[in-house]
């Protein structure tokens, strides 16, 4: 692997070249500006004829050139030289390296508002990890208690969270990097935190007073208020002339308050109204450019026509199916004129690991569709459900991978190979900038494939990880599966035998302690999740497994107390370890 992302074209000769200079232990923005500073190992050519990104890259007997056009496109060839020095110790293999990104926009979201929210210093190291893959774009995703918004301060007072000096430190560091950092404040669906509070109660969407309601209602003037107030407090902190007003699964639409109007107008009518109306207060008071999930209108093409002018739709789908059908939303899209981006997952919500064979088909799949059908983006989406319980350093190689197919897609999947040098590539990658150097992604490949020896195959998520999150009397989930008809121990004997063998692999491997802790700890929630599945299956035969559990229990929880705090503020994680409590005193009430 001379690169990653790999170089769109890459031509390599006999030799090498020797770095006189001292550059490995620099970071990458330290490199930038000593290289660009000027010394005796790089001479930057002026070349005003390329696109902001492209970028030559030689490598010859007496030196290296960069030729570019821009700040921007010297960067990404700085990238690319700094990771190959630190690659190869100095000694540079000869060879000529043009290279562009496949896709304009290249994202990673990082949900930041549903358990886990990170402290400053971890995001920042996730952006560098960013900007060594070439990403672009950086969202956070936000629904509440993340940020300090100024319009309603008594809801963060007691804790701590992000701040609008945070964002101003952020939006920097990620500008020195060439990465935008794009505000994602959903406004319709998912607004669960706000609307359960007493004082927002009323501007849901619900049957009965005391139910919590998760859409907005879009008739209410005092909705469409808020909504701009939270606005208000956030966007003037970010120089991105992006927002992402999220709107999915806004399930309440077409129901309760607003059935009658919904069937009068038609529900995506009623969307539709919301998004322009948004739309336009953001456009005209901040000057900004709207993003929005497109899963509430892909089923009603005859409504694309009222896509406000440059707004851009979200296409996202993180299953097999879905990937399958975004053929033809992506078709649609484009025949009607609308912007949009492709979107696949990490997938580590609901399965605590990935899903890496599903992941890796998401991605690669969103990444060629969104090079043959002209999407301008490709982001990648790392979601908090659940309380967010799933540590990122499982997010490391989707996001790697992504970061090669938003570069450079490389050849059309053929009948055979699931492009498996990506795949290895960016576990490499991986190993090589975040475990230094130590094989380890290729054994945590392998523990997050541990989904398929369940016995059903469920949607976005694992049974061993969902069981976490139920009751022990709720053996359903869904339409999906029931836990009793899922046969005898055999299936999660073999998932906990699975995972503890993978595990003492990893054990044998030196890596940074506390990711191995991580890693550590993943499998032990999956060892719960699994043996949970049993005590379902024939609680009264448990019986003598309770205090083996709950001791496990008691482990799982501590030491994610101990690993959460170090890389994310304190609230959020009592949303997971509420399951962890109830669980236990569920197993002590079968004794």
């Amino acid at each position: 692997m001379l690169l990653f992302p790999s170089p769109r074209q890459a031509v390599c000769h006999e030799g090498v070249y020797q770095v006189k200079g001292c550059y490995q232990n620099l970071n990458l923005v330290d490199f930038c500006k000593a290289v660009k500073a000027g010394n005796e190992d790089v001479t930057v050519v002026s070349a005003p004829l390329m696109e902001k990104e492209e970028y030559k890259l030689t490598i010859a007997a007496e030196g290296v050139t960069i030729e570019t056009a821009c700040d921007e496109g010297f960067f990404r060839a700085a990238t690319s030289l700094h990771q190959m020095i630190r690659r190869q110790k100095g000694q540079l293999a000869l060879c000529e390296i043009q290279d562009k990104p496949e896709i304009a926009r290249r994202g990673y979201m990082l949900d930041i508002s549903r358990g886990r929210m990170p402290k400053v210093e971890t995001i920042k190291t996730m952006i560098d990890f960013l900007a060594a893959l070439k990403y672009n774009e950086f969202q956070l995703y936000m629904e509440g208690d993340c940020f300090k918004y100024a319009a309603y301060p008594k809801e963060t007072a007691d804790f701590d969270c992000l701040t609008p000096e945070d964002i101003r430190e952020l939006d920097a560091y990620c500008r020195e990097r060439f990465i935008d950092l794009v505000p994602n404040q959903n406004s319709f669906g998912h607004m669960y935190t706000w609307l359960r509070k007493p004082d927002f109660h009323h501007l849901g969407l619900f049957e009965t007073e005391d139910q919590v309601p998760s859409t907005l209602n879009p008739l209410l003037p005092e909705s469409f208020e808020f909504v701009c107030n939270l606005y208000e407090s956030l966007l003037p902190h970010f120089s991105s002339q992006y927002v992402n007003i999220g709107l999915d699964e806004a399930y309440g639409l077409g129901r309760y308050q607003i059935e009658e109007y919904c069937k009068q107008k038609g529900k995506d009518v009623v969307f539709m109204e919301w998004l322009n109306k948004l739309n336009d207060h953001i456009t005209e008071k901040y000057g900004k450019t709207v993003m929005f999930w497109a899963d509430m209108i892909y089923n009603y093409p005859q409504s694309y026509h009222m896509v406000p002018k440059d707004a851009v739709a979200l296409e996202w789908g993180y299953e097999l199916i879905q990937s399958q059908r975004m053929t033809d939303h992506c078709i649609a899209y484009r025949d009607a004129g609308v912007r949009y981006y492709v979107c696949p997952s990490c997938n580590t919500h609901g399965s605590l690991t990935s899903r890496m064979d599903v992941t890796t088909f998401n991605i690669r799949t969103c990444g060629e569709l969104a090079v043959e059908y002209g999407a301008e983006g490709l982001l990648l989406t790392d979601w908090g459900d659940g309380g967010h319980p799933q540590f990122g350093v499982w997010s490391m190689v989707p996001c790697a991978l992504n970061g090669q197919y938003g570069w450079n897609t490389g050849a059309r999947q053929d009948g055979e190979s699931f492009k498996a040098d990506f795949i290895r590539n960016a576990e490499t990658f991986v190993d090589e900038e975040v475990f230094g150097g130590a094989k380890v992604s290729r054994l945590m490949y392998r523990m997050a494939n541990y989904y398929l020896l369940e016995p059903e195959r469920i949607h976005v998520c694992t049974m061993s990880a969902k069981h976490l999150f139920l009751p022990i009397s709720e053996t359903r989930y869904a339409h999906l599966f029931d836990i009793k008809d899922s046969g005898d121990d055999f299936y999660f004997d073999n998932v906990t035998d699975y995972v503890r063998r993978v595990m003492a692999d990893i054990e044998k491997v030196d890596f940074d302690e506390r990711m191995k802790r991580e890693v550590r700890w993943t499998a032990w929630a999956i060892e719960l999740g699994s043996e949970l599945c049993k005590v379902k299956l024939h609680p009264q035969d448990s019986l003598d497994k309770v205090d083996e559990l709950v001791a496990l229990i008691d482990k799982v929880a501590e030491e994610y107390k101990e690993l959460w705090n170090y890389r994310n503020y304190e609230k959020g994680q009592e949303k997971f370890l509420t399951h962890m409590q109830n669980r236990r005193e569920e197993l002590l009430a079968l004794k």
